[in-house]
This record gives structure tokens, C-alpha cells and sequence, in this order.
């Protein structure tokens, strides 16, 4: 786990680069097969899927500790 305000920035940026991303990748993909569908809606969708995903995992892995 971070121990330092810098590494708990460093662990946030990844975590929103990764969600806001996989977000844009995934509603792209989506998009594609069901073209009538918002695109930023699609975004907002799976960058929340993907945000709360990873903050499951985290909760998880301190909880274990």
C-alpha cells in the first residue's frame, strides 16, 4: 500500500487514467455494435463500471492486510 501523499497521487492518476480509458475503449467498442446509443453516455457508463471495479479490488486488498 502507498505510504506517502506522493505515491497515493501517483495510485490515483492510474486509477483514473485506467478508468477514464478502458471507459473511452469500451463505449467506442459498444458504440460500434448499437450505433444508436449516446457515445458520452456509453463513456460515463463504463468509466463508473470501471472506477468502482478497481475500488472493490482495493477495498478488498486492505481489508486483507
Amino acid at each position: 500500500m502507498p505510504q506517502t501523499f506522493g505515491q497515493w497521487v501517483a495510485l490515483g492518476a492510474a486509477w483514473m487514467a485506467g478508468a477514464f480509458g478502458g471507459g473511452a475503449a469500451l463505449a467506442w467498442l459498444y458504440k460500434r455494435l448499437h450505433p444508436g446509443l449516446a457515445f458520452y453516455k456509453l463513456w460515463a457508463m463504463w468509466t463508473t463500471v470501471l472506477g468502482a471495479v478497481v475500488a472493490l479490488i482495493l477495498a478488498f486488498g486492505v481489508v486483507r492486510l
